[in-house]
């Protein structure tokens, strides 16, 4: 049997294709999403139109997550994901047909926006059929590698739209080219046949979500990890905009703009070859919560020393730190939530993390002119701290020698957070 890591993860024929197929219908969608954008600029001469269209292509992940979940669990994960992908590519050939015979700018910015919609259920989906098409000892591994996936192709995407430009394609050639790699995505996941989650008392979709976010509110061994990484993603908003802050104050023709945003990227990237060692068995939560301290720590030096050389080190440490607790929050969801209200739970934690990156994001403009780029950063990191040391603190007194097992046993006081899940790829049948 081959060690826990990367290969053994993506041995997995049914991973590898719904990865990939994720992979491939998120670069599709920011390719259509800066298309559309370029064509209401061109048609308006709007910046305003130009915002509502970025906004109403975003804005549904932080607004339709939680529902999308409810889908994903009433359904075949392997086909949700699929489903996504070919209901993205009809809509994608109705722009198509859109930019050709003149539709007006607002129906373009709808079926925008309705494509947005479509592809919220990708995520859920994908999260929640990982721990079927693995096995438990290869969640960290898979995770991390589905974490740089959506690394890779949201910063790829903007990619492969500057090629096209380049190449002469107009908005009519770049929406095609987004239709027919939705349509790839799609065709990728197809074969994949993962059985529809059993449900124990069937409901209505509101009764479903209620169920779902109940789950969520209930149980601390889903409660406490999805609320440190709402906390990291509040942190790594914040420090999208800060890096840009703290670039500006720079000396004049010195700014470090680029090499920090790519050094975070790295830092990140390089966080993976290390990120399934740190992960493994039931020290996954007391990594999740040392590592987001060191995240937290890390800023607040950062804040200290400004865009210096030291700096630009720090940022690396960031972006390594962020993508390790995220990934370890995720393996821990995905071993203490049961197979039928997975999805359900991880489109509430999409749904509240992109609200965090947004809430951070939107905060450290004003936060850092009343407190300077520095002193914001200092003081959103030192709240980070103070937030999570209680968690630390709790974790250490239900490992202090001399509780009894009473006292160690049960939901409320697990010291992983709720029992690992066993679930190999028995129920994966691939066509």
């Amino acid at each position: 049997m081959s060690s826990p890591g990367f290969r053994s993860a993506l041995a997995s024929r049914a991973f590898r294709r719904l990865c990939l197929a994720h992979g491939v219908a998120t670069v599709g969608q920011l390719v259509l999403t800066l298309a559309v954008g370029v064509h209401v600029l061109l048609e308006t001469r709007s910046g305003v139109w130009v915002s509502v269209t970025v906004a109403l292509a975003f804005a549904p992940y932080a607004v339709c997550s939680a529902l999308a979940g409810v889908l994903a669990d009433r359904r075949s994960r392997s086909a949700v994901l699929a489903g996504a992908a070919w209901v993205r590519a009809a809509l994608a050939l109705g722009l198509v047909v859109g930019t050709v015979v003149g539709w007006p700018v607002a129906a373009m910015v709808g079926v925008t926006a309705l494509i947005a919609v479509a592809a919220t259920p990708s995520f859920p989906a994908l999260a929640a059929a990982t721990p079927e098409c693995v096995p438990d000892r290869d969640l960290p591994a898979a995770n991390a590698l589905v974490t740089c996936v959506e690394n890779v192709t949201w910063i790829g995407g903007p990619g492969v739209f500057g090629l096209l430009v380049l190449a002469g394609a107009g908005t009519e050639g770049a929406v095609l080219v987004a239709a027919v790699l939705f349509v790839g995505a799609g065709t990728v996941a197809m074969p994949v046949r993962l059985h529809r989650p059993v449900r124990a008392q069937p409901t209505g979709w509101l009764g479903d979500l209620v169920a779902g976010v109940a789950t969520v509110a209930r149980r601390p061994e889903i409660r406490r990890p999805m609320s440190l990484a709402v906390l990291d993603n509040f942190l790594y908003g914040y420090l999208v905009v800060a890096i840009v802050l703290l670039a500006d104050t720079a000396p004049a023709g010195d700014s470090p703009l680029g090499l920090l945003n790519a050094t975070l990227t790295a830092g990140a990237l390089a966080s993976m070859l290390v990120v399934n060692r740190f992960t493994r068995g039931d020290r996954t939560s007391a990594v999740l919560v040392v590592t987001l301290l060191g995240f937290c720590a890390t800023l607040v030096v950062l804040g200290a020393v400004g865009a210096s050389a030291l700096g630009v080190a720090l940022v690396a440490v960031a972006g390594g730190t962020t993508l390790v607790a995220e990934v370890a929050a995720v393996t821990l969801l995905q071993r203490g939530t049961d197979s039928a209200t997975l999805a359900r739970v991880f489109g509430i934690y999409d749904q509240l993390n992109v609200g965090a990156i947004a809430l951070g994001s939107l905060l450290a403009g004003p936060l850092s002119a009343v407190a300077g780029p520095r002193g914001g950063l200092v003081a959103v990191a030192g709240l980070g701290i103070v937030l999570t040391l209680p968690v630390l603190v709790g974790q250490l007194r239900r490992r202090a020698p001399g509780l009894s097992s009473a006292q160690t046993s049960g939901p409320e006081t697990s010291s992983s957070w709720g029992s690992r899940r066993t679930s190999a790829a028995t129920s994966v049948r691939d066509a």
